[in-house]
Order: C-alpha cells, then structure tokens, then sequence
C-alpha cells in the first residue's frame, strides 16, 4: 500500500511458498515434523508482517532428536497457532506479542507445545461477541474431527490439551500441547 514493491514481493513469495505447501501436504498422510515447523514458521512470519510487528515467534526443538525422522499427520498444529495470532495476540494493546512454540519427544510420544501471551480465551471471546464476524472459521472444528477419525484408526492417540494461563485471576495467554504417538522413518 505504500509502494513498497520490495516488501510486497517479500510477501507474495512468502505466500505463493505458503499456498505450494497447503496443496502439497494435503495430498499426504504423514509429514515430517519439521516440514511441519517450516510451514508454521512462513505462515508466523506472514501473519508478524501482516499485523506489522505486533508478536515475535520463537521454535524450540529439545533434545538430541532427529526430528526429520519423527512424522505427523499434516496441518494439524496450523490451527491452533492461527488462534493465537487471531484471537490472542491480535487484540494485545501493544506489540509485546509473544508465542513460543517448543517440540520435544519423551516416553514415546512428541509433544508440540503452543503458547502464546495474548489476551486469553475468555476475553477474546468477549472481542469475538463484539465484532462482526465475515466468515466462519473452520479450522477447529475441522481438526478436532480429523483427530477424532485418526484416533479411531490407530492403536496410539493424539491428545490435545489447552491450559488457560493466568496470574491472580488475570488472563496471560494460552498454551496447547498435542501429544502425537511417535511415527518414525516416513
């Protein structure tokens, strides 16, 4: 918008990347965990330079772990990091937005810690009330179905667990963990 062809270009290849990624890992049951954290990672940087500046990311990968060997079913973790952009740190009244993402494997299962230090789940569902609502989000619904369905097909389930973070009744954030039964060597 402000002539700034550079940046625009910047965005517009970050996206394509995006868009190539979505129509390749929907046409695969399983990928590796850190494609997965590449795809969440340009999708961070496009929603930071979106919402201009107003959260860092950071990804933790913990242990001495090959974490190209360990597979997940695709997109599952993308839902719940665009709900800690657009529902937690988009409506912080400042540009301290923060949200940590930590993967660590331990007795047989990877765990994919999400947290984020927005405005918690009880007042962004107050912002949701207030606001006019153009599309209908999916993405939830969507994956707790798909988790539903794999964990009718497997032995190991997922698990997903979300933690409303608070100090002295007052909302810092959220964190999601999903608990993935280990899948190794593709």
């Amino acid at each position: 918008m402000d002539k700034d062809v550079e940046g625009a270009n910047k965005f517009i290849t970050g996206f394509s990347k995006l868009i190539r990624n979505t129509l390749e890992f929907s046409a695969r049951q399983r990928i590796s965990i850190t494609e997965e954290i590449e795809y969440i990672s340009t999708y961070l940087t496009l929603e930071r330079e979106r919402l201009v500046n107003k959260f860092t990311f950071n990804i933790f990968f913990k242990g001495d772990v090959n974490y190209s060997d360990i597979f997940i079913p695709p997109m599952i973790l993308q839902p719940y990091v665009e709900n800690s952009v657009r529902h937690g740190i988009r409506y912080r009244k400042d540009n301290n937005g923060v949200i940590d993402i930590s993967i660590e494997k331990q007795n047989g299962s990877l765990f994919v810690t999400i947290e984020d230090n927005g405005v918690g789940r009880s007042e962004a569902a107050k912002y949701k009330s207030k606001n006019i609502i153009h599309y209908q989000s999916k993405g939830m619904s969507l994956t707790a179905s798909r988790i539903e369905m794999m964990n009718k097909q497997k032995e190991g389930k997922m698990k997903v667990l979300v933690e409303d973070l608070e100090e002295n009744d007052i909302p810092k954030g959220t964190k999601v963990t999903i608990i993935f039964p280990i899948e190794e060597n593709g």
